[in-house]
């Protein structure tokens, strides 16, 4: 591959995609991307100086793709058809269409892209949407790879199970007429990395990734009022030396403090029994969120002086998957001042973890 692959980020968002291309360090730029999320959109300027796409991804055309030249799609689409808040409508919900009109504009292209990336939740993997999708690239003769994995197997301390697809078209391949073969009857799904034999990295504790001077900030504090309403319900409460977090959801910071990720505890941290039927025992472990910026390094974005006292251990593993290191890479992730704190909570929790997307480009996808 002498010349720099060129990528398509559909469902864009904040960029997670696109930072996930420059930690993998391979010979790849975004070349355009689509969304329509307004405050996404303004975040992804603010920091690519490149504006998304706001035009309707099931507007799009094959002449419209065709324009960019691009060898490689990166797709994170909304989860929101696959999950059990969403009710799981699967193609009916129409926050599926795009990616089914994506899928069926595959075959009308002229020059499909060489490479097909593909994020989404658990539970993606047994939709009908992920079925069209398989059997579309299956037909057209691409390489398959399908995984779930979190980024706790990467070795960072968050629990964030994820569905990733990868596909490769190979080369003179022709769109298959026969189909007894399909992807789909012998298909399996890994859920080890790397691939071969799973690897097992090292945990750091979660106070390299946080902000001391926010355990006394008011804006982060859990509210009393949130707490009474837990009723037994058991939180997911971490401290400084804890080595996982809960997933983060994009309701994270608000009142939906049981089921959208792990509250820090930041006083009495030699208790680590809690009793939920009592309430007011728990006001005095001085709990709070994570802050935006806390998650942002949870899920690998680069951000200024992230690496500080953080992972610098650079030795390639099996497979020449890394550990974890805290990327350093520019441009670092920024929000404009004027999007809100809840705003950044709900980007962030409808986005990816970049390091898991780069070592998948890295060392599966774009791997000569």
């Amino acid at each position: 591959m002498s010349d720099s692959i060129r990528c398509l980020e559909f469902f864009s968002g904040i960029g997670g995609l696109h930072y996930a291309v420059n930690i993998a360090g391979v010979d790849a730029q975004v070349i355009a991307a689509f969304d329509v999320n307004e405050i996404a959109n303004k975040v992804y300027e603010h920091n690519f100086k490149k504006k998304p796409l706001n035009k309707t991804i099931e507007r799009l055309t094959p002449n419209d793709i065709a324009k960019y030249k691009a060898d490689c799609w990166l797709l994170s689409p909304p989860c929101q058809p696959y999950t059990q808040g969403g009710r799981e409508k699967d193609c009916d919900d129409p926050r599926a269409k795009p990616l089914m009109h994506l899928i069926d504009l595959l075959p009308r292209l002229a020059d499909p892209p060489r490479y097909l990336f593909l994020e989404n939740v658990k539970n993606f993997e047994s939709s009908q949407s992920r079925r069209k999708l398989v059997e579309q690239l299956d037909a057209l003769g691409y390489e398959i790879h399908e995984c779930l994995l979190s980024p706790i197997q990467f070795g960072i301390p968050n629990h964030r199970l994820r569905y990733y697809l990868t596909a490769r078209r190979c080369h003179n391949t022709q769109a298959k007429n026969d189909v007894s073969d399909s992807y789909v009857d012998r298909c399996t799904i890994n859920t080890t990395w790397p691939f071969s034999e799973e690897a097992h990295f090292e945990l750091p504790e979660l106070s390299i990734f946080l902000q001391p001077e926010a355990d006394d900030d008011e804006r982060y504090k859990v509210p009393f009022k949130d707490l009474k309403r837990l009723h037994n319900f058991r939180l997911d409460i971490v401290r400084p030396d804890s080595r996982k977090t809960s997933c983060v959801t994009k309701s994270y910071g608000s009142h939906h403090i049981m089921t959208s990720g792990s509250m820090m505890q930041t006083k009495k941290l030699e208790i680590t029994e809690y009793d939920w039927s009592n309430s007011e025992s728990l006001t005095e472990l001085g709990l709070r969120f994570l802050t935006p910026t806390e998650i942002a390094r949870l899920h690998a974005f680069p951000l200024e002086k992230y690496h500080e006292g953080v992972i610098s251990n650079t030795t390639s593993v099996m497979g020449g998957c890394r550990p974890f290191i805290g990327p350093t890479v520019q441009p670092y992730l920024e929000f404009p001042s004027s999007v809100t704190i809840g705003q950044r909570y709900r980007l962030l929790g409808n986005s990816l973890n970049c390091w898991v997307v780069a070592e998948l480009l890295r060392c599966h996808l774009f791997q000569r």
